[in-house]
């Protein structure tokens, strides 16, 4: 029982991630975003191809879909746990840790290979922020504010995304080492940096040759839906 609650939990953090935000807020806007730009649905491709409102609310729920499953699990998954086995002890604790743990890069697998899209989605740096939330708050505020210097500096939302992660594994060490966190949840921040560091690979390889877009440059491939 305690294996299906924990692939339960997971996958519900998935479905959370899937949340297609970005192509929802695009398609109010008769956008198939998907089909537009990069074919992305985060908020910099929604920033090109529909305008900054539109890119906030992708953001907004981004974060929100990130935050949400994993704090919801933080706190009643342990509960869970205990009604399952019927008792309560230091392994089941740590178990319980991991699933949350795990519940971080499952939330953003979620958003960059969404269900509701045929897999397709993001990058997964802002939903990434929201999970480091459902742990610190105070870790993702730093994060977010980490990344906001570095696409000041730089201009390039790949950069901003490598940011998130690199920040949000070195947060959670540091806030590990103070006793702040369960030094188990460094496990969900690094499979987060994977993850995204895997998607932006692209990004990377233009960056290289110089040929990253910036943000705030205009998408030339806008699809309409009628």
């Amino acid at each position: 029982m305690l294996i299906i609650a924990s692939i339960l939990a997971l996958f519900i953090a998935y479905l959370f991630g899937s949340i297609p935000v970005g192509y929802l807020v695009a398609r109010a806007y008769k956008i198939d975003i998907t089909a537009s730009g990069s074919g992305r649905t985060g908020g910099t491709n929604v920033l090109r191809a529909a305008g900054p409102l539109a890119a906030g609310l992708t953001v907004a729920g981004d974060l929100f879909k990130g935050l949400i499953p994993v704090y919801v699990l933080r706190w009643f998954f342990p509960v869970i746990v205990v009604m399952v086995t019927g008792e309560s002890s230091d392994t089941l604790e740590m178990v319980a840790n991991l699933v949350v743990a795990l519940s971080m890069p499952a939330a953003v697998l979620g958003h960059n290979h969404s269900i509701f899209l045929g897999f397709k989605g993001g990058v997964g740096g802002g939903t990434a922020v929201g999970t480091l939330g459902g742990i610190s708050v105070i870790a993702a505020i730093l994060t977010a504010l980490f990344a906001v210097i570095a696409l000041a500096i730089s201009r390039y939302a790949s950069i901003l995304s490598t940011t998130v992660a690199v920040s949000g594994v070195v947060l959670f060490i540091i806030f590990a080492a103070l006793g702040q966190i369960d030094p188990i949840f460094i496990l969900g921040a690094v499979a987060n940096l994977l993850i995204i560091v895997y998607a932006l690979r692209p990004n990377y390889a233009r960056l290289r040759a110089g040929t990253e877009r910036r943000v705030g440059d205009k998408t030339e491939n806008i699809t309409k839906i009628n």
